[in-house]
């Protein structure tokens, strides 16, 4: 039997240890998934984006390509190469491979593009999803964002397009936006509730009392990564949880 190619890491979605569901946001993104074709999971470094997305796929055993984007991906060519092979374990016996990005499509890229894209989601299993990670990595003025705003609009019932990033969506998303086909989660959403940071305490941290919980919940200011770092240096220093900085640059 031949062996399994293992699959690129820039195509492999991420394991996660001991992720806490925060059903508060998968309500949101189920909703989303309901009744638009695109999301964008907009925030800072370190808010959780990733892991939220990554989470909330696993809870609800959703199927897919994720893709983590890359600054090489602005020349079309690596980008349509490299999705092409995420999209190998969709495509059954008999399918050609998607077609790659040749000299003789570039009079024509947005069309290629939308033919690509078309394809593309015939293989897809009923209520896939394709999620773009680090969508901020290409710059804004690049095609390789109007082309993804095109096939937003292509994206089939049941089916999600997400992107994660640290910057708002590129000017070409403003039609998609303007015409409510684009579900936006930004930091106001992201940022973590009490609760959420009570329930990552319990899954990560020391045995803490409720004001010790709602004092790292302050200190952090609802950031995941400065609640995470701070439970760290907790375990390392052994500090007194009282005793934490605030802020980003004092957590750091």
């Amino acid at each position: 039997m031949p062996k399994k190619t293992p699959q690129l890491a820039k195509l492999t979605r991420p394991r996660l240890h001991k992720a806490v569901a925060r059903e508060r946001l998968f309500a949101m993104l189920d909703d989303a998934r309901e009744h638009k074709p695109a999301i964008c999971v907009v925030g800072p470094p370190g808010a959780g984006k990733t892991t939220l997305v990554a989470s909330w796929l696993d809870a609800r055993s959703i199927r897919g390509i994720w893709f983590q984007v890359d600054p090489g991906d602005a020349d079309l060519a690596t980008f349509f190469y490299y999705l092409g092979e995420a999209a190998k374990p969709f495509t059954r016996k008999g399918q050609r491979p998607l077609p790659a990005l040749t000299p003789e499509y570039l009079h024509d890229v947005e069309g290629f593009s939308r033919r690509y894209f078309r394809e593309l989601f015939s293989r897809l299993s009923d209520g896939a999803v394709m999620v773009l990670d680090n969508y901020q990595e290409v710059s804004p003025e690049k095609v390789f964002h109007r082309l993804i705003a095109h096939a937003a609009e292509d994206v089939p019932a049941g089916m999600t397009l997400i992107a994660i990033s640290r910057r708002d969506p590129p000017d070409c998303y403003a039609r998609l936006i303007e015409n409510e086909n684009v579900q936006l989660v930004d930091w106001d959403d992201l940022q973590l509730t009490f609760e959420e940071t009570r329930l990552i305490v319990e899954a990560k941290g020391p045995v803490a009392r409720p004001e010790e919980i709602e004092h790292l919940h302050q200190q952090s200011g609802g950031w995941a990564a400065g609640l995470t770092l701070i439970l760290e240096g907790y375990r390392k220093n052994e500090k007194p949880l009282h005793e934490v900085p605030a802020g980003r640059d004092a957590i750091f």
